[in-house]
């Protein structure tokens, strides 16, 4: 089904996107991988500024055309509208249009509200809910203009539940599904699909800092990680993999939209 479909994965270097690249690429789609080098502040898992998203989203669209696949690489910041417009500007020319997008970038912060800064609340929204935003509202005249399409959030179990700590993350996410029905709503008569993926405890990179952050004193990280894993029903992490395989079934999906599905172990209807 997606054999020659243009596929843009927007967060595509790292972690869920890496996975969610590679089982488009496994389909014979042809792979618009976006990332960013830089973030506005360093109020996010990577603690810095510097995050060289983008030269390792060159590399691996490098190692995918080695390998036999379609893939190109593009350097855009989600949550900066300017850099958002440019990269749908070369993609239209570079490629004609687009059938796919799936936004699989994000950034978490861990602090108390009440130490909370409004510099730190609007990093986190801008990097998830406003970068949803100018991603799915540049891509509209490209997918319109393929005769429809799919769109595929990635928001998180915070979306679905609130956690202490991670309240800015919580509001991001929460809208990332509400912004995703709406959306659904306004396109279905364009033939154009928007769904979220809410996925639960995944060990990437973001969870790496987040073991930092909940690990308690005397805690080692993997007992942290034992720990966090046991709020889990089925007892089991997920893996980006898994997830992947649900953006691509989602994404194929041409009676499924306006939908917040959870790949989660049960955690957003634990008691």
């Amino acid at each position: 089904m997606f054999s020659g479909k243009r596929v843009l994965v927007v967060g595509g270097a790292r972690g869920i996107g890496r996975s969610i690249v590679e089982k488009f690429v496994s389909l014979g789609a042809r792979l618009l991988i976006c990332d960013t080098d830089t973030l506005p502040n360093a109020f996010n898992q990577y603690r810095r500024e510097q995050v060289g998203g983008a030269a390792e989203a060159a590399r691996f669209a490098a190692a995918l055309r080695a390998a036999g696949a379609v893939a190109h690489a593009y350097a855009a910041d989600a949550c900066c509208e300017t850099e958002v417009t440019a990269l749908y500007d070369a993609i239209r020319r570079d490629h004609g249009g687009l059938d796919v997008l799936v936004n699989a970038h994000g950034i978490t912060h861990v602090t108390p509200v009440e130490t909370m800064t409004l510099a730190a609340f609007r990093a986190v929204v801008d990097g998830n809910l406003v970068g949803t935003f100018l991603t799915c509202r540049g891509a509209i005249p490209l997918l319109r203009d393929a005769g429809g399409g799919a769109i595929v959030n990635i928001a998180s179990v915070s979306g679905r539940q609130g956690f202490g700590k991670v309240a800015h993350y919580c509001a991001a996410k929460f809208g990332v599904v509400g912004f995703t029905s709406a959306l659904a709503q306004e396109l279905a008569p364009d033939r154009i699909r928007v769904n979220a993926i809410c996925p639960g405890i995944v060990r990437t990179a973001m969870w790496e800092y987040l073991l930092d952050e909940f690990s308690r004193p005397g805690e080692t990280r993997e007992g942290c990680w034992e720990r966090i894993c046991a709020m889990i029903p089925q007892r089991e992490p997920q893996a980006p993999e898994e997830i992947a395989e649900v953006v691509a079934s989602v994404a194929a999906a041409t009676r499924i939209t306006g939908q917040a599905i959870s790949v989660d172990g049960g955690m957003h209807v634990a008691p």
